[in-house]
C-alpha cells in the first residue's frame, strides 16, 4: 500500500505542460498546475477507493518498487521529464527521473504513469478537449453575445458572467458551435457583440 504518489511534469524548449500532482492513500489529489496547462494554481479534489485500489494495483502489476531505470548514456537535450516519486507505508519511497529526450525512452515507464494520471484524473486540468460555445444573454433592450473557448457549457456561462458589467441578475445561454483545434492553455472570450436598440456599443 502506498502513503502517496507524486508526479512532476518538467518544463522543455517549447510548450510542454509543467505541473505536479499527488494523491495520498485516502484518494486525496493535490495539483499544482505552472505553465502550459489549462487549469494554473492549486487544485483539489477526491477520487473513491476503488480508483486508489487500482492505483495499487497497478503499482504491484509495474513492478514500481524493484524497477530499475536504465535511459542509457544518449539523449536529445530540452525535453521534459516527468519525476515519479512513491512513498510506501512502511517508510520506504522510491524516485524516478524519467527524462524523455533519452534516445533509448522506455515505453512501458511512460505508459505506466500516463496510467497512474489517467486514474487520478488529470486530463480536465491540464489538456481538456475544448469546445468553441456561443453564450448569449438577451433582454427587451439589449443583447450580449460572447464567443468563448472552453471545457463546459457552465464553465463558458460562468466566464461570460465574470465579463459582464451589468448588475442585475441574467439569464445565460449557451450553444456549442466547434470544437478548438488550436492550442489553448486556458478558458478565454474570443469575441464579444454588445448590442443596444439603436445601434451597437
Amino acid at each position: 500500500m502506498f502513503e502517496y504518489i507524486k508526479l512532476q511534469r518538467t518544463m522543455c524548449f517549447g510548450t510542454c505542460p509543467v505541473y505536479s500532482v499527488m494523491v495520498d492513500n485516502e484518494g486525496n489529489v493535490n495539483y499544482s498546475g505552472e505553465m502550459f496547462v489549462y487549469k494554473s494554481g492549486e487544485h483539489h479534489w477526491q477520487i473513491p477507493m476503488k480508483k486508489v485500489e487500482q492505483l495499487n494495483g497497478l503499482i504491484e502489476d509495474f513492478g514500481f518498487k524493484s524497477f530499475i531505470y536504465e535511459p542509457g548514456n544518449e539523449f536529445i537535450t530540452d525535453q521534459s521529464s516527468c519525476i515519479t516519486t512513491i512513498k510506501y507505508l512502511d517508510g520506504e519511497s522510491k524516485e524516478i527521473n524519467h527524462y524523455y529526450g533519452h534516445v533509448l525512452i522506455d515505453d512501458s515507464l511512460t505508459a505506466f504513469e500516463n496510467k497512474i494520471e489517467r486514474i487520478i484524473g488529470t486530463k480536465k486540468y491540464v489538456n481538456p478537449k475544448l469546445y468553441i460555445y456561443l453564450v448569449e444573454e438577451k433582454i427587451s433592450e439589449s443583447s450580449i453575445r460572447y464567443m468563448v473557448i472552453s471545457a463546459s457549457e457552465k464553465e463558458a456561462i460562468s466566464l461570460a458572467e465574470k465579463e459582464c458589467t451589468r448588475q442585475e441578475a441574467l439569464k445565460w445561454k449557451a450553444m456549442k458551435i466547434g470544437v478548438a483545434i488550436d492550442d489553448y492553455y486556458e478558458p478565454l472570450i474570443l469575441m464579444r457583440d454588445f448590442k443596444v436598440r439603436n445601434g451597437n456599443l
